[in-house]
């Protein structure tokens, strides 16, 4: 069927006066015809032919095609006129909306001088938010061109126009200038934190602020506080700065060791030097903070330990933990020559500027300081080696953080220590009288100095020696012109605070008498000492008398089947200037003191003219 055009009444049903009405039908013609002076008879003839002949084709192709073909297109048909339909009502709501739009604002704007008539026209919607009347109209003459006016005018924006461009050409100067500057305090931020990771620092994201950078100072193995605590933003100041966060480096702490003696401080370890410049570098910062947080770590397992130490005489007053140096109570030392090691945490701003004296104890505070640090590292290897095994079995029991032994090895040293000093100094006693009593005598000391630690190639070697029994041997030798070899004494000095020892122990070993004793106490070592040297004078002399015998429990000489005695006694006083040799024969006695100016005979000389010469 061909394409013909239908009168828009078939599109829609209406009444039949409608229909029928010529000034309707004429009206539909017009809009789809056009003017009726286009339309001719010939036209109309022809415009009816050919819908015939459409209508014979289309019956031809029907009975050709099948009665399918009908429906498609009766189908098509349909689906286009309600397609033409949609749309035909699309505009005419369109174009009745813009109507509308129109009536309201041509009633808005005569609102002002006809409010009744406009009233009438007006929608609610518009009447609810505008008020009637807020427009009006007004008709102006025509005002003749003013040249002058046109022209002040155009000078007029001109200047505006130049004065929007300067100002526009200053807020790109201003961006640009700002730009300039957040590049360079970008460039400023990023060298730094490139210069902080050059030198090893960590560089990560902050866990909990993702657009923020962090520097890892602190040590993975540390407590739960002090591993959370070694991890600080770097933030960027209006400068381009690098800021640690929470002022991180700024109130820095170290750990001082210092010794005492009586009332007296006889040695201060080794302070950090402190800058008066306020401006220093971010690496510098970062490692004032680290080795911050390492000794607030060191002084915290330190006060943990030190509640298990308190049978060993350590304790803590006033923020300040005191260490002993000697373990037993009836060490030979008065109160007032007694030591103690004096362990403190002190801000850096504490720190005297000015430098203090050198003490005669300076190089062991130093030295118990670096052992303690190196302690706790030890620690943090032990718990990274106890990390990287394979974990118990789960269960339900609280998993209790071991207490670090880091003060333990260093009273070991210290007892020690002291020890060989108490030993040594009775030594050189015993030595000063006898070269003053004219006896030959040599001592070997094994005072310990700091600068044994060196031997230690690691520090689990240092460890070891701290963990493990400490040993250290003296020796005293007395000799005689009338005797082919020199008497020995030789003092042995173990020192260990691990079970099951405890403490110090000294072994004894003389050529004459018990050649071993196991001995404890410092007291007890000096009156063995005392009878040793005796029997070993003793032993001098009776090499050279027939029918004598000597008694090496007390160091006394008696003669057989006779009541004669001769005795030798050494005397240990408090004070050292009070040391006494004691020489009684049958008939006289004979006192050498160190104090006294020796105006009688030497020793050896007095026994051959009063002993051997009347034997």
């Amino acid at each position: 069927m061909a394409d013909m055009t239908l009168p828009s009444s078939l599109l829609q049903p209406r009444d039949d006066s409608e229909a029928d009405s010529l000034l309707s039908i004429l009206g539909r013609i017009h809009d789809e015809r056009g003017h009726f002076r286009h339309i001719t008879e010939q036209g109309l003839q022809a415009e009816i032919a050919a819908n015939e002949n459409d209508d014979e084709s289309s019956e031809t192709d029907d009975d050709d095609d099948g009665a399918d073909a009908d429906g498609l297109e009766e189908k098509d048909r349909r689906e286009q006129l309600w397609t033409a339909r949609a749309e035909m009502r699309q505009h005419v709501d369109s174009a009745r909306n813009e109507v509308l739009i129109a009536l309201d604002f041509v009633s808005l704007l005569i609102s002002k001088d006809a409010p009744k008539q406009a009233d009438l026209t007006m929608s609610p919607h518009l009447k609810q938010f505008i008020k009637p009347g807020t427009l009006a109209m007004d008709m102006w003459q025509n005002v003749p061109p003013n040249k002058e006016q046109e022209k002040a005018d155009e000078t007029i924006a001109r200047g505006w126009i130049m004065q929007s461009l300067q100002a526009s050409a200053d807020s790109l100067l201003g961006a640009a200038t700002r730009l300039e500057n957040d590049v360079r305090r970008e460039t400023h931020y990023w060298e730094q934190v490139l210069s902080v990771s050059d030198k090893g620092w960590s560089i990560s994201r902050l866990p909990r602020e993702k657009h923020n950078l962090g520097v890892r100072f602190g040590f993975l193995e540390a407590l739960g506080e002090f591993r959370d605590r070694g991890l600080a933003a770097l933030r960027s100041d209006e400068d381009g700065n690098v800021l640690l966060d929470k002022g991180i480096g700024n109130n820095s702490k170290v750990l001082r060791v210092r010794i005492q003696k009586g009332d007296h401080i006889v040695g201060v370890s080794q302070m950090p030097h402190v800058s008066n410049d306020s401006e220093t570098t971010l690496e510098t910062r970062i490692r004032h903070a680290r080795d911050s947080l390492y000794e607030e770590e060191l002084f915290h397992e330190i006060i943990r330990e030190s509640r298990s130490l308190a049978s060993y005489g350590v304790d803590m007053r006033e923020s300040t933990v005191r260490l002993p140096t000697r373990l037993s109570s009836t060490a030979s030392s008065s109160t007032s020559d007694a030591q103690e090691v004096l362990i403190d945490l002190l801000p850096l701003t504490a720190i005297e500027t000015k430098p203090h004296d050198k003490q005669p104890e300076d190089a062991w505070a130093q030295a118990i300081a670096l052992a303690l640090r190196l302690f706790l590292s030890y620690t943090h290897r032990e718990r990274l080696a106890r990390r990287s095994e394979l974990p118990p079995p789960m269960s339900s029991a609280r998993k209790n953080t071991p207490v670090a032994s880091i003060m333990k090895p260093v009273l070991t040293l210290l007892q020690h220590r002291s020890m060989l000093a108490d030993i040594g100094t009775y030594l050189e006693r015993i030595k000063k009288l006898l070269d003053a009593v004219s006896v030959d005598t040599t001592i070997e000391t094994a005072a310990f100095d700091p600068a044994l630690l060196r031997s230690a190639e690691t520090i689990e070697t240092l460890m070891q020696k701290g963990l493990t029994p400490l040993h250290s041997r003296m020796k005293i030798s007395l000799k005689a012109a009338h005797l082919s070899e020199a008497l020995e004494i030789g003092v042995e000095v173990r020192t260990s605070i691990s079970p099951p020892a405890f403490g110090s122990a000294m072994l004894v070993t003389s050529p004459i008498g018990l050649s071993r004793v196991e001995i404890p106490e410092m007291q007890e070592l000096k009156d063995y000492l005392n009878t040793a040297m005796a029997n070993a004078l003793g032993y001098g002399i009776v090499d050279k008398l027939v029918n004598w015998t000597l008694n090496d429990r007390c160091g006394m000489l008696t003669r057989t089947n006779s009541n004669d005695k001769i005795s030798i006694e050494v005397h240990g006083n408090e004070n050292a200037a009070q040391d006494s040799l004691v020489l009684r024969t049958p008939r006289e006695k004979f006192e050498w003191k160190v104090e006294d100016e020796m105006k009688q005979n030497g020793f050896w000389e007095t026994v051959k003219q009063h002993v051997w010469d009347r034997a």
